[in-house]
């Protein structure tokens, strides 16, 4: 079981001619993994938005909090014996929803949208290698699709991530009794900051 809590940031786009949307949201998330066989794992995960901004020419709107969910599978396609690094791939798919508010500086505030929901399916490889059975450097590259669903003005608009990728490092540190810490950065396409934990039963 796990816990995570992420920053991410990206542009979004709404139809050809259409002005680049940017957005940042913040999460917190819970994950239930159960290890299918020595090689591939199932995970299940579940939390809420804190919230974030969306910007749109100079526009600004509020992210109110909301909910999110995760199911994802993992195979270890190399192990990491000897000088061999580990390899993985990955495969997710999830969605979140939220409302938005636009941000009036001083004036009367703005109703909520009616919704903004977020749904995206990606793959992925990471590449790493574990020294002393502790600290695990890895590198991993990120491609995902899916549309964003946003209520805005009394229109309904559907667009997509401009960058459809995502690169991105982290750390793993396996500490006794089965806790592990970790912390990536992806600083190219979509981008974030995620720290998290998680323990083995």
């Amino acid at each position: 079981m796990g816990a995570t809590y992420g920053v991410f940031g990206s542009d979004l786009t709404f139809g050809e001619g259409a002005s680049f949307v940017s957005i940042e949201r913040r999460a917190v998330s819970a994950a239930f993994d159960l290890r299918w066989s020595e090689t591939s794992t199932l995970s299940f995960g579940a939390g809420a938005s804190l919230g974030g901004s969306m910007k749109l020419d100079a526009t600004r709107y509020t992210i109110l909090p909301g909910w999110l969910f995760t199911v994802s599978y993992s195979r270890r396609l190399l192990d990491g014996r000897g000088a061999m690094p580990f390899l993985l791939l990955g495969v997710s798919g999830g969605g979140s929803g939220a409302s938005t508010r636009e941000v009036t500086y001083g004036k009367r505030a703005a109703p909520a949208s009616a919704f903004l929901y977020a749904f995206d399916i990606r793959v992925g490889l990471t590449v790493g290698k574990t020294f002393w059975n502790v600290l695990s450097p890895y590198a991993a590259v990120r491609a995902f699709g899916g549309p964003v669903i946003w209520k805005l003005a009394g229109k309904t608009r559907t667009g997509t991530d401009r960058y459809h990728v995502q690169t991105a490092a982290g750390m793993v540190c396996s500490l006794p009794r089965g806790v592990d810490l970790f912390a990536e950065v992806a600083p190219l396409g979509e981008r974030s900051v995620t720290l998290g934990g998680g323990v083995g039963f």
